[in-house]
């Protein structure tokens, strides 16, 4: 009986695409991570600067780790959709201009989309609008 439920479940799972010469998990998480502190730093700097301009001096710190907790996800995501999608090769100096319509694809609530804090905050700045 286990043997049936186990593969109707694998029968329903998402094919998953292979990856791309030279991607491993190794370099698909390294990607992630890189993802994840380029989302950060002007995230720290728009909370800073946000705080500044309300004429607080002292507030408190960026919660970083909130913040890349709900980021890395996304990001995890899109370095797999890079890596089923180009070479580490092609990748090179134009990764993040190749990875771009992923990130601003999940940022807009598509594929990928963040949740916890960084998609709280999209949320608030889409009502915003």
């Amino acid at each position: 009986m286990a043997l049936s439920w186990t593969a109707a479940i694998a029968a329903d799972a998402p094919e998953k695409k292979p990856w791309k010469q030279g991607w491993d998990r190794k370099q698909v998480k390294v990607f992630a991570y890189a993802c994840t502190d380029g989302l950060l730093e002007p995230a720290v700097r728009d909370y800073n600067a946000a705080a500044l301009a309300d004429g607080v001096t002292i507030h408190k710190p960026f919660p970083e780790q909130a913040f890349r907790d709900s980021a890395f996800p996304m990001c995890l995501c899109i370095s797999e959709r890079v890596a089923e999608t180009w070479t580490v090769a092609e990748m090179g100096k134009q990764g993040l201009q190749r990875a771009r319509p992923y990130i601003d694809e999940a940022l807009a609530g598509g594929r990928c989309k963040p949740d916890g804090m960084l998609g709280d905050i999209l949320k608030k700045q889409k009502a915003k609008l």
